[in-house]
């Protein structure tokens, strides 16, 4: 400006400001199949939180190598920053857990064993126990209408494929 007297502070911001690393690699959009499992990884911490948070599990640990350190990331705080990223394209910077407790966070791949695994027990588990419930109940002299009712009323499906009246489908101490 004119008139004025330059300072000893008057500096201009670009001594401060770093010249941008070319070394880097350049930021591109998620592709398609990268969305996808950003939102398959927010389905998956959402049904996380519910099983793993009663059992006192507050969350995930991540090793970070660029710090050289673990994060501790709650349920609520990792769904957040997968959100943002699903957004924005990058994981926006977080605050780290307040002392955690390393014994009330899993690692990521434990927690995706744990829902493969806890997945994989409600699907066959369920179907066998939803056939021996047919074949005891149709035993027991409820028709096959009554049954499916029954099933249907707390929020099972008949299993396919069982013959309800089939005696190998019950337990041996159901006999």
């Amino acid at each position: 400006m004119p008139g004025l007297q330059s300072g000893p502070y008057d500096v201009p911001m670009s001594d401060y400001v770093e010249p941008p690393d070319n070394n880097e690699p350049e930021e591109r959009p998620l592709d398609p199949e990268e969305r996808a499992a950003l939102r398959q990884d927010l389905v998956d911490v959402q049904v996380l939180k519910e099983v793993l948070e009663p059992k006192g599990i507050k969350g995930a640990v991540f090793y970070c190598p660029d710090c050289g350190e673990d994060h501790f990331l709650g349920w609520d705080l990792l769904a957040g920053n997968l959100q943002e990223l699903l957004e924005a394209g990058e994981s926006p910077v977080h605050e780290p857990a307040f002392e955690p407790n390393p014994n009330d966070y899993v690692s990521w791949d434990y927690a995706r064993g744990f829902l493969d695994g806890y997945e994989s027990f409600e699907q066959e588990e369920l179907g066998e126990i939803g056939s021996r419930l047919v074949a005891k109940l149709v035993k027991s002299g409820m028709r096959i209408e009554e049954v499916k009712g029954v099933l249907a009323a707390v929020g099972l499906q008949t299993p396919d494929g069982a013959d309800p009246r089939d005696p190998k489908r019950l337990n041996r101490n159901d006999k």
